[in-house]
Order: C-alpha cells, then structure tokens, then sequence
C-alpha cells in the first residue's frame, strides 16, 4: 500500500513539475541540430542531414533530421504520421520556397509570424488533410537580426492539439 502511494506521488511531482510530460530533445548525428518533440513521437529518427535542393534551395548536404512515430510513411504526406523535420540552409531563400508550398490535399488554414527568444519567422498552416492531420511549415532566421543560419520546419501532427510553438521555441542549431 505504502508503495503504491509512494508511485502515485511520484508519477504525480513528474508530471507536475514542467505543467506537462517531458518532451524529449533529439539531435542530429553532428550535434548541429536539436529539438524538443512530444514523447509520442520520439519512436524513430533519422539524424544524417539533408540536401536542401529538395525544397528549391541550392544543393549540398546541410545538418538536419526527421523524427517520428513511423519514418517509413514520413515522405506520404498523406499518411497518418506526426513528426517533425528540421533541415539547415546556408543558401537561398528559405523563406520565399516554404510561400511557394502548397499542399492541394488539405485545407489551407493560416499564415503567421513567429517570435522566439532565439527565432523569428514565417509560419503556414494546413489543417483537414486526408489522414485527419495537419502540416504545419516554417521558415526561420535566429531572432537578433542575423540572416543565417536559416532553418526549414515541417511538423505533420494528427488530432487537435498544435505542438508548433513549443517545437519551434526548443529548436538549438549550432
């Protein structure tokens, strides 16, 4: 009996302690990149970067990752996944390739400004996409005026909660 009070208290100051469940932080095989992401989708991850000519961007192998419930349907954007990308750029215009997304599959909800401690920029949103999910797209520049590094964010999230601020508020690149 003492035991199990002793557990529930536990579980009790853990949860409490933060206001919500640890988030953990993964990074990129360099180091270079890091995040903080919902514990739910910390179940797999690919750390070895990126090329940023995928998003119209000049070529080259940049820091990046991608984190998720299920890597293998991360690239169907209409799979029922959630996760986030966080790919680096030193060339280019981040911010004019993630204006010129579109996701014809989904409803387009929102365009807004967003302002960190460490980063500012762009954020665009879709909601009502074919796996009950939205896409959430970003493009950053770190917040003291600095136009580099810039910083491409793609979060697919399912249900209604949005874990885009906290995401980008935790993101560390190096």
């Amino acid at each position: 009996l003492v035991a199990a009070a002793l557990a529930a208290v536990t579980v009790t100051v853990v949860l409490h302690r933060g206001g919500a469940p640890e988030q953990p932080r993964v990074a990129d095989a360099g180091g270079r990149v890091s995040v903080r992401v919902p514990a739910s989708w910390d179940r797999e991850l690919r750390d070895s970067g990126w090329d940023p000519q995928v998003l119209g961007l000049g070529p080259g192998h940049e820091p990046g990752l991608v984190v998720a419930d299920d890597l293998a349907r991360w690239p169907e954007l209409t799979a029922p996944v959630d996760g986030v990308f966080v790919g680096v750029s030193a060339h280019g215009d981040v911010t004019a390739r993630v204006k010129a997304l579109a996701h014809s599959a989904c409803h387009y909800s929102s365009s807004r400004d967003f302002r960190g401690a460490d980063w500012h920029g762009l954020v665009r949103a879709w909601s009502g996409c074919p796996d009950g999910g939205s896409i959430t797209e970003s493009a950053l520049v770190p917040a003291g005026g600095a136009t580099e590094p810039q910083v491409y964010v793609q979060l697919r999230q399912r249900g209604d909660g949005d874990a885009t601020d906290g995401v980008l508020r935790s993101l560390r690149v190096r």
